[in-house]
């Protein structure tokens, strides 16, 4: 069955949503240099992780990449999970893996087929999972977007790139809504699903939507 995770709380009643909606994990968007209405503070980002309940993953969602205030943010926030949406090297990875509690997402951002860290996303991946990467996600960018651009990436490569890292866990973003995520989940076969800006209105998580693509999830 694949997982999915939300992002875009950015208040309590979105926490109760997501965890009545039937999430595995929800994802805090916190202190990203990315203009978004969903970026938290560290100690919003600890406020939500706490109301998340047993069973459901908290997860924080960092651009920073200075390894030591990434510490920080962490440490304070108490993340189950921590997903490294900038470009972190996997020496980051490594002294992360040593310093912190939890598992780590390592993000690599691609425009359709081409992939911001380089010409080689297994050789790549591979590297990160080498330096204690316990999951690879695959998101699709912009030049000043790192993530919640709307825009889907290749489900050819992103399948591609989920048989050769198999069994480590491969999470598919980017422009997924609840009208093309079940397309997607029968081409790529992922671990996870993760989305934002599909599932949202004007900013704001809209219910309707969750509701409907955890539905298409879950039901194909």
């Amino acid at each position: 069955m694949t997982r999915l995770m939300i992002c875009g709380t950015r208040k309590q009643e979105d926490v109760s949503l997501l965890v009545e909606a039937g999430v595995d994990a929800i994802g805090l968007i916190t202190e990203v240099w990315q203009d978004i209405p969903c970026n938290l503070s560290r100690a919003e980002a600890r406020e939500f992780s706490e109301l998340i309940p047993p069973f459901i993953s908290s997860v924080l969602i960092l651009t920073e990449e200075r390894v030591d205030e990434i510490c920080r943010i962490a440490e304070h926030a108490l993340p189950d999970i921590l997903q490294l949406h900038g470009f972190n090297s996997p020496e980051d990875v490594a002294v992360l893996g040593r310093r912190l509690r939890g598992k780590i997402i390592k993000t690599l951002h691609f425009q359709g087929e081409k992939m911001a860290e380089g010409d080689d996303p297994v050789g790549c991946a591979r590297r990160y999972i080498a330096a204690g990467a316990n999951a690879i996600l695959v998101d699709s960018y912009q030049r000043d977007k790192v993530g919640a651009t709307g825009e889907t990436m290749s489900l050819d490569l992103a399948s591609r790139l989920r048989d050769e890292i198999y069994p480590v866990p491969l999470i598919l973003a980017g422009g997924l809504h609840p009208e093309n995520v079940a397309h997607a989940i029968s081409k790529v076969r992922p671990y996870a699903v993760d989305a934002f800006s599909g599932v949202t209105t004007g900013g704001h998580l809209d219910s309707d939507k969750v509701r409907r693509f955890i539905a298409r999830v879950r039901n194909g």
